[in-house]
């Protein structure tokens, strides 16, 4: 049934970052077969420091975003699947625990596991924050047994650990009245760089252990999975900006001349600046200016470097840096710097590569998170699909509830 649904759907990722906005739709044959049929990206308008300054022009920037892909796709969408960025998120660690049975022992349910995980978000969070992702990390059954889906065990208590990333409720709640004030509906908020990894990282290296490395404009989201799980999220600091900012403030030019700069000139590379020779014309006004080679190196290296000291604190100091065994994945605009992978490889000692995109997705990493948020939009879709009663599921879930309250009271 689903599949007849999915043929004649289309899914769009709206990923609003506070710099750029991009915005994409795909057609989805399957979870492992997706068509990526157009991106369109604009910078992003409403916004000062990561906070919505004017919500009518945010509104207009997301329509416009929206529309725009959907004139060059010529399919006309009505909802999104919205993706946030780190400045939006904080993480949090959260453990709960729960008796089973008030005497003996008794099989844990599904029941059971969310009434633990129900229990952890409840002391995890605060009264002002949405919870946007809750990763399980761990289930131990009578302080000995330690799972990651201990159902169908027998014990007398459960502990669940949590890892949640939260949003302030109010900001959440400002985000989407723009979205629907553009005249589109949300069919859920999600993380942006977790969104990225679904295109971007194999299942089979999440489960051996890796780190994605999502550099944003102004936040670089830091994301390790080992086991098939998200185990650690982590933000820095610092993105694609801050190389166009130092190069428009060592070279006195503007936002809009350092970043055409940064996007022709700049490499990452490890290269003496004393090294680089010749000069770069630029179009200030009505006239060409010339900008020495060196003075770009030394502008870009500077904030290279402190972006690297950053990283390799944070990957180095995990703990779960020695499970890395497939390395790091870079996805986002400053990871496409010459020469960036090379030095952060060097730095951290261990494998760096681009992020790949799946089948049928000739993608660049730059988009990764909007197609991957297209991709949680069929997803959410067909799970609620699957979830429309029928009567063969409904007697199954009949008989799964029952078995699930025989077993929580006997």
């Amino acid at each position: 049934m689903f599949k007849k649904i999915a043929q004649l759907q289309y899914f769009c990722g709206l990923d609003l970052g506070t710099h750029t906005m991009k915005a994409s739709i795909v057609r989805a044959k399957d979870e492992e077969n997706l068509d990526l049929l157009g991106i369109f990206e604009t910078r992003a308008t409403g916004f000062k420091e990561a906070s919505i300054n004017d919500i009518a022009e945010l509104a207009e920037c997301i329509g416009r975003t929206v529309h725009g892909v959907m004139q060059k796709t010529g399919i006309k969408i009505h909802a999104v699947q919205l993706g946030i960025g780190g400045s939006f998120l904080t993480t949090h660690r959260s453990s709960a625990v729960i008796p089973l049975i008030d005497s003996g022992t008794k099989v844990i349910s599904k029941f059971d596991l969310r009434k633990v995980d129900h229990q952890a978000q409840l002391l995890g969070v605060n009264l002002d924050e949405d919870i946007i992702h809750d990763f399980p990390q761990w289930y131990k059954v009578d302080d000995i047994n330690t799972s990651i889906n201990p159902a169908g065990l027998i014990g007398r208590k459960i502990e669940s650990s949590l890892l949640l990333l939260t949003a302030n409720s109010l900001r959440v709640r400002n985000l989407t009245k723009a979205v629907h004030q553009a005249g589109f509906e949300v069919n859920s908020v999600a993380f942006s760089g977790f969104a990225a990894s679904d295109v971007a990282i194999e299942k089979a290296d999440k489960e051996q252990g890796c780190a994605l490395v999502d550099i944003g404009a102004s936040i670089t989201s830091v994301i390790f999975f080992k086991n098939g799980i998200v185990g650690d999220v982590q933000f820095i600091p610092w993105g694609g900006s801050y190389v166009t900012q130092s190069i428009a403030e060592r070279l006195s030019l503007t936002v809009d001349l350092a970043e055409e700069i940064k996007k022709t000139h700049a490499v990452a590379s490890r290269t003496n600046p004393k090294e680089v020779s010749g000069e770069i014309l630029v179009k200030r006004d009505k006239d060409y200016i010339p900008i020495r080679r060196e003075s770009v190196c030394e502008a870009v290296n500077w904030e290279i470097e402190n972006f690297l000291t950053h990283l390799e604190t944070l990957v180095k100091g995990s703990h779960l840096y020695h499970q890395l065994n497939k390395g790091i994945v870079m996805v986002g605009g400053a990871s496409l710097l010459p020469g960036a992978i090379e030095r952060i490889e060097e730095r951290i000692n261990t494998p760096v590569r681009m992020g790949t995109s799946n089948v049928g997705l000739n993608n660049s990493a730059v988009y990764a998170a909007s197609i991957g948020l297209g991709r949680m939009h069929y997803l959410k879709k067909k799970e609620e699909s699957i979830g429309i009663k029928t009567p063969l599921n409904f007697k199954d879930k009949v008989f799964n509830s029952v078995k699930e309250l025989c077993q929580e009271y006997f």
